[in-house]
């Protein structure tokens, strides 16, 4: 019940879902004077959050820290630790793992683990289902899949397949980390969620972790290109993609704030 509550109560504190509260209440209240002026601010919160102009400062707010963070150089480490996200298992109609853009994250890890960066891979992720009788595996488990259908040898594949949110994958994998005696990994994530990680894993794995992030949503600012007319106009009008990455990146300053003060970054 706590674990579904998590993922219920921050959804009124994004944009879509604010918005929508503002809505009903200034409904509730349209005979009085603040009625309309509810009403219109959840109508102006949720163009703003669909601007693309304010979807790049969050994300850039997230990406900037994280491409400073990662090293040049990776060194080597006793592991790479792919964090959970970016699969759709082999269920019907799909005919084998799929990915989508967070897919990124097992890439770069295989990647790393061709390199020589580490001598094993840890694919993290947790079967987070609230339907009955779902068929599909921990999210660990289709990645190790995939990795060995991509030509990763099976015995270089570790899994964490019981950690459903980050700060349980900080905790599991330090745990893991310390039986096996790591002393240094490499942490693969979306640039976006480094930064939350990232502090989280420093905290509670007991683990020297270097940042590997990827995944990144936008290129730098300094390649982004200047405004013109036609950007201008289309960076204020309001962009169902754009809503999409701005409750993304309010998710991960959230989630930050609250890691922070629970004490687990």
């Amino acid at each position: 019940m706590g674990f579904l509550l998590s993922k219920l109560l921050p959804l009124g504190l994004y944009p879509l879902g604010l918005a929508l509260v503002l809505q009903l209440v200034g409904l509730v209240g349209r005979r009085r004077r603040w009625g309309p002026w509810l009403s219109g601010g959840g109508v102006l919160l949720l163009w703003i959050a669909a601007m693309p102009y304010t979807s790049r400062q969050l994300v850039w707010g997230l990406e900037e820290p994280a491409a400073a963070l990662t090293p040049a150089v990776i060194p080597r480490a006793d592991a790479v630790v792919v964090l959970g996200s970016g699969l759709r298992p082999a269920l019907a109609p799909r005919r084998q793992v799929e990915v989508n853009e967070a897919g990124d994250r097992l890439l770069t890890g295989l990647r790393l683990l061709r390199q020589g960066k580490a001598p094993v891979l840890l694919t993290s992720g947790a079967k987070v289902h609230f339907a009955s009788g779902d068929p599909a595996p921990a999210e660990a488990e289709v990645a190790r899949q995939l990795a060995i259908d991509l030509g990763a040898p099976p015995a270089a594949i570790l899994t964490n397949p019981g950690s459903r949110t980050t700060a349980e994958e900080a905790r599991d994998i330090g745990q893991l980390g310390r039986q096996r005696g790591w002393t240094r990994i490499l942490l693969v994530t979306s640039a976006t969620h480094m930064p939350r990680s990232l502090a989280t894993f420093r905290r509670r794995s007991g683990l020297e972790v270097i940042p590997v992030a990827c995944d990144f949503q936008l290129t730098s600012r300094s390649n982004y290109g200047g405004p013109t007319a036609a950007s201008v106009v289309l960076d204020l009008a309001p962009d169902a993609g754009a809503l999409l990455l701005t409750s993304q990146s309010l998710k991960e300053h959230l989630g930050l704030l609250v890691y922070r003060l629970k004490g687990w970054s």
